[in-house]
């Protein structure tokens, strides 16, 4: 599986911190999302801010 391969390749790597606001309705649909998905909100921010900075490199 694609999803369990990119896990186990970035397991290894350091997380940090970062900080952001989101819209109260975002949080509440990535909850949600989550929920129905058994993913954890750090997994998805993570694939999520990957998959748009690879959408928009140039």
């Amino acid at each position: 599986m694609p999803d369990e391969q990119a896990k186990e390749d970035a397991a290894g790597e350091e997380l940090v911190l970062i900080s952001a606001r989101v819209r109260k309705n975002t949080r509440k649909r990535a909850r949600v999302f989550c929920a129905e998905n058994d993913v954890s909100m750090q997994d998805l921010i993570d694939k999520a801010l990957n998959e748009y900075i690879d959408r928009h490199s140039t």
